[in-house]
Order: structure tokens, then C-alpha cells, then sequence
């Protein structure tokens, strides 16, 4: 008995070693996935409140090094971190590339192999079983959706006109001409659209910012009541607060404005505000939405269209009413990567608005 035992002794020691260390490595596996993920998220995180690839690896290192891995903190190089971008592929799953931008995701690698900054894990055993050191490594991707979003909305006088109305525009001399719109007409309608609008992004994950950009045409000098010198106005500039968004839509419905349908310079404004404004966030998606109720009788909404796809800003547009212009709103749409919808009721139009809404808020997971 006692020689048998002498034989299995070392056969169990091995049996045992073999079962402690494995135990360990997936011990040691779960705290590496769970530290690179903290790392990465973190990152993710600081990058989209900062825009600042400094404090976002900055971030990364400070989760990775405050926790352990077997017993030691894990160091992250330079080349462990990366920003990137990360897009839908056509089979659903987001892919990850690096240095593309404007950044959206981070790709954090814990590295505990030989080599790396940290090192290799010893084994409990490693002498008993034959192998000294566990290799692990894993890699773990964290991103996030920063929009910069500018609605772009027709203040021209046929905004005034009633919802149903099957003609465009409106004579001086109309009672109405000098006045705000009224309940029942298109203006009113978007108004409610809007706000259906920020509902939804309210409703949602992504980190939004909107502005407003209204349009008509410029006179020189403003002759009529309600018309300006300048044919677009930023009526109030990218945030996060939708209540303000929803109240700087409001004054318009309670202002007398005046003018013609010049899509070229809304856009353009919205253009410079996406791009140019001290709240433009450079790692952000932007997004403009033109709405029209007509047809654009000064400018080129296309060539407009043309420098927002240059940019990188993707351009949806929205015609309401049964005589817009369909046809050029469609171009426009097509030329900035967007999507074009069309409304001629008041449900259709808060329809059109909700389902950019969504767009704007689904870019990436």
C-alpha cells in the first residue's frame, strides 16, 4: 500500500497544482476583463465630456492602475490605449477603427504577457505542472454618441398660411401679414413637431446638443413689418437644455416675421454654427435638419449642400405642405448623406420629426 501511495503521491501533487492554478488563470482572466472594461468605459466617458485624448488616457491609467491583476496594478502604455471610431457594419455589429475621426469609441488592451509593462503571471505551480508563467491578454472597446444637432426651420410668410391651404405665400395687405401665426397654420404645426423633436431626444442616451436656425430672405432696407436685413438668424446656439431649444421656437410663434424662402443662407448659418460655435464639441457627429414648406426663390440649398458633406455634416430635410419642392430637398438630402421626408399634415410632420429624432440618437452604440 504504502509504495502505491508513494507512486500516486506526486501523481495528485501534480492533479492539485494543475487544478490551483487553473483556478488562478481564470481568476486572473475575470479581473483583467473586468479592469480593461473599467478602463475603456472610463475613457470613453472623459473623451466625450473633454474632447481631450490627454485626460482620456489619463483616465484609462487611473482605473487600470488603482486595481489589481494577481496581485499587481496593470500599467497601460501609450500604445495600449487608442481613440478611434466605431460605425454599424452592415451585418448590425460595430466595428472599431482606429485614429478615424471624429472619435466616438476608445480601445483599451490589458496586456499581461511577457513583455508588456506589467509583466507575465507567475503560476502558483508553474514548476510542479511544467509552465511558469500565464500570458493573458484582452481587449475591450468602449464608445459613446456626442450629436451636435441644428434644426433649420422656414420662417418665410407662407409659414403664416394655414396648414391645409393648397397656395403658397401672402399678399401684403392680408391682415395677417403684420401679425404672429396663428393657431391652425404651418408654423404652429412645426412648432409642435419640434417639440415632439426634443421629446424624443430627451428620451434617449446620446449626449445632444441642438441649436436653432431660422430662415426667410434678407430685404435692404426691411420695408415690410417682419422683415430683416439678415435672411437667417441663430435663435439661440447649441446646448443641452431642450426646454430652451422649445422656448427659442415658442418666441418665434409668438414674433411677426416676414420674408421669402431662402434655404442657401439657413443652411449656411446652420453650417457655421455646427462648425464655428465656442459650443461645437469637435468629437461630436453633426446633424442639420432643413425644413421648408416652399420653394426656394433666392440661393442654392444645393451648393449649401455640397459644403455640409465636405464638413462632415450630415443633412436631413423635411418639405411640408403639398406645393414644396419635393425634387431639390430630395437632392439636398441625398448630397448630405441624409434622408428626406415629406409631410402634408400636422401628424405627418410631428411623424417626420420624431423619426429624425431617432436617427440622430441611434449613430452608434
Amino acid at each position: 500500500m504504502l509504495p502505491l501511495i508513494a507512486v500516486l503521491l506526486p501523481v495528485m501533487l501534480v492533479f492539485l497544482g494543475f487544478a490551483v492554478d487553473v483556478a488562478y488563470m481564470q481568476n486572473t482572466r475575470l479581473e483583467l476583463h473586468a479592469v480593461t472594461d473599467a478602463a475603456a468605459r472610463a475613457a470613453a466617458s472623459t473623451l466625450s465630456r473633454t474632447d481631450s485624448k490627454k485626460l482620456a488616457r489619463d483616465a484609462a491609467e487611473r482605473i487600470a492602475d488603482s486595481n489589481r491583476i494577481a496581485g499587481q496594478p496593470l500599467k497601460l502604455a501609450v500604445s495600449q490605449i487608442e481613440f478611434g471610431r466605431s460605425v454599424r457594419s452592415e451585418s448590425g455589429k460595430y466595428e472599431f477603427s482606429v485614429n478615424t475621426q471624429p472619435y466616438n469609441a476608445v480601445r483599451v488592451t490589458g496586456d499581461r504577457r511577457e513583455g508588456s509593462d506589467t509583466g507575465a503571471v507567475p503560476l502558483l505551480f508553474g514548476k510542479i505542472i511544467g509552465a511558469k508563467k500565464f500570458e493573458p491578454v484582452f481587449t475591450s472597446t468602449a464608445s459613446f454618441l456626442n450629436v451636435d444637432i441644428c434644426l433649420v426651420l422656414d420662417r418665410s410668410t407662407s409659414m403664416k398660411a394655414d396648414v391645409n391651404a393648397t397656395t403658397s405665400g401672402m399678399y401684403t395687405t392680408d391682415p395677417l401679414f403684420c401679425q404672429p401665426p396663428k393657431p391652425n397654420t404651418r408654423w404652429r404645426a412645426l412648432d409642435g413637431a419640434s417639440k415632439v423633436f426634443t421629446d424624443a431626444l430627451r428620451d434617449s442616451n446620446a449626449s445632444e446638443q441642438v441649436a436653432i436656425v431660422s430662415y426667410n430672405s434678407a430685404f435692404s432696407p426691411a420695408v415690410y413689418c417682419g422683415t430683416s436685413t439678415d435672411a437667417a438668424s441663430l435663435n439661440i446656439d447649441l446646448t443641452t437644455d431642450l426646454d430652451a431649444v422649445d422656448g427659442s421656437v415658442t418666441d418665434l410663434t409668438g414674433s411677426v416675421w416676414n420674408g421669402n424662402t431662402d434655404i442657401e443662407s439657413g443652411m449656411r448659418k446652420g453650417l457655421n454654427t455646427l462648425l464655428a460655435s465656442a459650443s461645437a464639441r469637435p468629437n461630436a457627429d453633426r446633424i442639420m435638419i432643413v425644413m421648408t414648406d416652399g420653394n426656394e426663390n433666392v440661393g442654392s440649398a444645393v451648393a449649401a449642400a455640397s459644403d455640409c458633406r465636405t464638413a462632415r455634416v450630415q443633412v436631413h430635410t423635411v418639405t411640408f405642405s403639398v406645393e414644396a419642392n419635393q425634387t431639390v430637398m430630395k437632392e439636398v438630402a441625398s448630397i448630405g448623406g441624409g434622408k428626406h421626408l415629406h409631410a402634408e399634415t400636422e401628424a405627418q410632420l410631428k411623424a417626420a420629426f420624431k423619426e429624425l429624432a431617432a436617427i440622430a440618437s441611434q449613430l452608434t452604440d
